[in-house]
């Protein structure tokens, strides 16, 4: 989720000692134990250390200064070309593994960034073949790297689902399973969002214009139209202070539609099956 940063509060101290820790971890190679107790750091992991912790202090994101984050269980790499993954994409992941364990589907995702969506659904369902695109082409570099560690098969491709150019995935020509978590902050609400977020995610993976909130949505239904099976079924991540638009938009092009909250009881996901 995008808006899990919206916050103008500073770290609270367990949230301070909690990056300290990780940094040194990650840098030390020490357990939690051995930092507790005191055990001595190596001069050039104290470098490093130190390095790390002015970089955060810059408002430089933990994920970006380590180069990695965790998702569904498993490590990914991560810079400033891609979103860092938050948890509530985590549910969206969740709920198509649990929704479609049996059977071979083939399956898109749309704006892969990180390719955290793509990849866990690869990794969690041995039916499918994923497929991922993104306008990005830095971004599908991550993508691929992140791929080839977690051992998964996602076939990549560059594609903007705004423009007219052809769908690269000439070998799938349809999909029973279309995922997204396509940019849906409206510019009006940068204020409310974090310095970490705005001076380091990147904006092209966060922002639409408020004029068209939905711009991505509709270009998925519109994509949907020809390349999504009978019965197929789409699962996007939205803002959750345009649910009720998101869901209408869905409905108007006649999927059968439900709109799923979040662990904070936020309207998060929106489930719709192709008539």
């Amino acid at each position: 989720m995008k808006l899990s940063a919206v916050s103008d509060c500073q770290l609270s101290v367990n949230e301070a000692k909690s990056i300290v820790i990780t940094i040194i971890k990650h840098y030390s190679g020490l357990s939690l134990a051995e930092i507790l107790s005191g055990k001595k750091i190596e001069p050039e992991a104290e470098t490093k250390i130190i390095e790390a912790l002015n970089k955060v202090a810059q408002n430089i994101p933990i994920q970006y200064v380590l180069g990695e984050t965790e998702f569904y269980g498993r490590k990914f790499y991560v810079n400033e070309n891609v979103l860092i993954p938050r948890c509530e994409t985590e549910e969206l992941v969740d709920l198509v593994i649990n929704e479609n364990r049996s059977g071979e589907v083939n399956i898109l995702d749309i704006g892969t960034g990180s390719g955290c969506i793509a990849i866990s659904l690869d990794c969690e369902l041995p039916g499918a073949k994923v497929y991922a695109v993104d306008i990005s082409a830095k971004a599908l570099k991550v993508a691929s790297q992140n791929s080839n560690y977690n051992k998964a098969g996602v076939v990549f491709a560059e594609y903007d689902i705004l423009g007219n150019a052809e769908f690269p995935h000439t070998q799938a020509p349809t999909f029973e399973i279309i995922v997204s978590n396509p940019p849906y902050v409206r510019m009006s609400e940068k204020q409310y969002m974090h310095a970490n977020v705005l001076d380091h995610e990147p904006h092209i993976a966060l922002f639409v214009e408020d004029s068209s909130p939905l711009i991505y949505y509709e270009a998925c239904l519109r994509f949907a139209g020809n390349r999504l099976a009978d019965k197929g079924k789409i699962y996007v991540e939205i803002n959750e202070f345009l649910g009720a638009e998101t869901l209408t938009l869905f409905r108007n092009y006649g999927y059968e539609a439900v709109l799923i909250k979040d662990m904070a009881g936020k309207d998060r996901i929106i489930k719709a099956i192709k008539p």
